[in-house]
Order: structure tokens, then C-alpha cells, then sequence
């Protein structure tokens, strides 16, 4: 399925209640240069798509394709993030902020959206097992880097 981000960004206007595509821009933190670009060439990292439905509590499938939900947990009155019909919601660093506050995420590092893209290549062009093992590792590193007194601890008892 190809995605067109020119209709991406069209929908990113109408469910922000955004006037074009320069107040997109500073909802997602870039220049309206850049976003002319991702319109362009047809690519747009994944972290803005993901960072402009989580400030507005919307739904990424949404976004992507038009079909579904406009929100997520649609049906449900009671969502702790703001929605795109309510007045003051966050975007540029204001959002960032709420971003981390709420959700304990920060902005992904250039060097981090590189290696999430190309984790995200492998992933889409690998065979399932290839996929499956890359799954698996993911998990023992994230366990190893959650815990490492832990493991630390397990090593110096069993010594």
C-alpha cells in the first residue's frame, strides 16, 4: 500500500483545525521547508506522524490511511490526552513537553530516527524468522537494560 503524505498532511489539518501546512510544520516541530519536502518525495519519519496523533489523541491507522477511528479509543469519554476539538492543545516544544510528561517519551535523537528507520527496513523486507529473531533480541536488550543490577546481582551470588 503506498501512503501519500500529501494526504496525510491534509488530514493532519482538518483533525488539528489547522489553518495550512506551516501550522502543521510547528505542531511537528520542523520547518514548513521540511515539510514541503516529506510532501514532495513522498517520505516523512515515522516519529512525526506517531508525535502529531499523540498530541491531538489521534489514531495513527487513521492517519495513514483515512479509513477507521479519527481518535484513539474512539467511543470511550474518558481519555487522559487532549483532542483536536479542544482549545489549548500543545504543539512545538509544548507538546514535546506533554509528550514526555504523559507518556514518559522524549524526542527520538537524529541518530535514533536513523537506526529506527533502518530497523524498520530490515523488519519490512526480512523473511518472518529473520523478523522473529530481530523481535527477540530487541526484547533481551530491552530485559538487559532494564535490570542490570539485577543480572549483576545474579552473577556475583552465583560465582
Amino acid at each position: 500500500m503506498a501512503i501519500n503524505y500529501s494526504d496525510i498532511i491534509e488530514r493532519m489539518k482538518d483533525a488539528g483545525r489547522l489553518k495550512n501546512d506551516s501550522a502543521v510544520a510547528r505542531v511537528l516541530g520542523v520547518t514548513p521547508q521540511a515539510l514541503s519536502n516529506y510532501k514532495k518525495r513522498g517520505k516523512m519519519p515515522t516519529n512525526l506522524v506517531i508525535k502529531f496523533a499523540s498530541v491531538f489523541g489521534l489514531s495513527v491507522d487513521w492517519l495513514l490511511t483515512g479509513r477507521g477511528d479519527t481518535h484513539r479509543g474512539a467511543g470511550g469519554e474518558e481519555r487522559g490526552y487532549p483532542t483536536a476539538g479542544e482549545q489549548g492543545a500543545p504543539y512545538g516544544k509544548e507538546a514535546e513537553a506533554e509528550l514526555e510528561k504523559t507518556l514518559g517519551l522524549s524526542p527520538l535523537s537524529p541518530d535514533e530516527i536513523i537506526y529506527m528507520g533502518k530497523i524498520l527496513k530490515v523488519m519490512r523486507r526480512a523473511n518472518r524468522s529473520t523478523v522473529t529473531a530481530m523481535k527477540c533480541s530487541v526484547d533481551a536488550f530491552l530485559k538487559a537494560t532494564e535490570s542490570p543490577e539485577k543480572e549483576g546481582g545474579k552473577k556475583q551470588a552465583g560465582e
